[in-house]
């Protein structure tokens, strides 16, 4: 420091302000350089595992069939009828549940197996399930499946010891009471997807 008069304000040598300036430009240059690499290893990990195809063929069978059943189950009826399902429902079988079923088709599509299944409950509820036969989709691809076709919001996430449900209003079906639900094993395989109207 150079000697100054008294009350001014102390003079800092050239060499120590280009110093400091250095230091800065180091630290910001390092910050984006972490930053870049951090996005390069997010990138690099998403297309590590991408959504196996199995997973994207059960994603779109379940909107294809469901994604517009909410108060109109008629329609998933008449595409059944249009794509000739075979249809298991037995009428004599007794129901104490509240939802009540209305069809259950068995569908054989594309190399994968689903069953169908279409209720009604109090409230003018409606539902319209897609079980998954083996190979089951994973969780996580599912998920990021449907949530590259729908807005999601999480409403509910109910982990259990053997399962996982969780439900997702689905923000770009009218009306808005519209949900996803899943239900998935300990191991993340997912047994069925439902979509409601509440």
């Amino acid at each position: 420091m150079q000697t100054r008069r008294p009350g001014s304000a102390p003079i800092i040598r050239t060499e120590t302000a280009n110093v400091r300036k250095r230091i800065l430009v180091l630290s910001a240059a390092a910050a984006i350089a972490l930053t870049a690499a951090m996005v390069w290893g997010l990138s690099r990990e998403r297309q590590v595992t991408p959504i196996p195809n199995d997973t994207r063929i059960a994603v779109n069978f379940l909107l294809g069939t469901c994604q517009g059943s909410a108060h109109n189950l008629p329609a998933v009826a008449e595409l059944a009828r249009q794509q000739n399902w075979i249809s298991v429902l037995d009428p004599a079988f007794p129901e104490n549940d509240p939802l009540k079923v209305v069809g259950m088709w068995r569908v054989n599509q594309n190399g994968l197996s689903y069953v169908v299944t279409t209720g009604t409950g109090p409230n003018n509820h409606t539902a319209c399930q897609v079980q998954f036969d083996d190979p089951m989709p994973g969780r996580d691809h599912f998920l990021a499946a449907v949530s590259d076709a729908l807005m999601l919001k999480i409403v509910g996430d109910f982990p259990g010891p053997d399962w996982h449900m969780e439900m997702y209003q689905i923000k770009n079906l009218a009306p808005n009471n519209v949900v996803l639900l899943f239900v998935s094993s300990s191991d993340g395989a997912v047994y069925h997807a439902s979509v409601m109207g509440n």
